[in-house]
């Protein structure tokens, strides 16, 4: 399959970027051509490579430092959002194993977990690691910046994730999470180490 892909990747980067976006819109609603090609193609290709050109810029430069405020990545929601989950850049650059690049629960501004878990859910991604809440408190509280809520003041990480229920409910955890066990009898890893 990968060798297919990468003997036909013009031909199938030039249908799935730009002929399938303008003819879709052209033959289902009725939209112009021209007008489907320059924004459902062009418009969304310049939004898609600019919101991940955000993760190495404005992740680098603006937002909080909850797990380490000596490194240059910083949490940055807005690019989280815009990058599909990617904008969690202190979390990552301090915990480079963990697959979900972030600690948000479920999948909250973190698409990217949500289609890893999928593919763990079918069996195409195994051994996902993880990092244990015991290495990520003491992380915070060792050299964070202070902005994270979840551990020191009760009252205020409650109230926290009040705010969050209102503006983004929190799903049902799916069975498949709720186990340790993988679908193919092996037990999921978590890291536990002290930096």
């Amino acid at each position: 399959v990968s060798s297919w892909l990468f003997r036909y990747y013009f031909w199938l980067a030039a249908l799935c970027c730009f002929i399938f976006p303008a003819i879709t819109p052209w033959r289902l609603w009725g939209e112009d051509l021209w007008v489907a090609f320059w924004f459902c193609s062009v418009t969304r290709c310049i939004f898609v490579v600019n919101g991940t050109f955000l993760v190495n810029s404005a992740a680098h430069l603006w937002g909080t430092k909850p797990y380490d405020k000596n490194i240059i990545g910083m949490e940055q929601p807005i690019v989280g959002a815009l990058a599909l989950g990617e904008g969690w850049h202190n979390y990552h650059h301090v915990f480079p194993w963990d697959y979900k690049t972030s600690e948000l629960p479920l999948y909250r501004l973190n698409l990217t977990t949500m289609f890893i878990d999928a593919a763990a859910f079918l069996g195409q991604a195994y051994d996902l690691k993880t990092v244990d809440p015991k290495v990520v408190e003491q992380r915070v509280k060792r050299t964070g910046d202070g902005s994270h809520f979840e551990w020191g003041d009760e009252a205020e990480r409650r109230e926290k994730e009040q705010q969050q229920q209102i503006l983004i409910p929190r799903p049902s955890i799916p069975n498949y999470l709720k186990t340790n066990e993988t679908e193919r009898g092996r037990k999921a890893s978590t890291i536990i180490c002290e930096s």
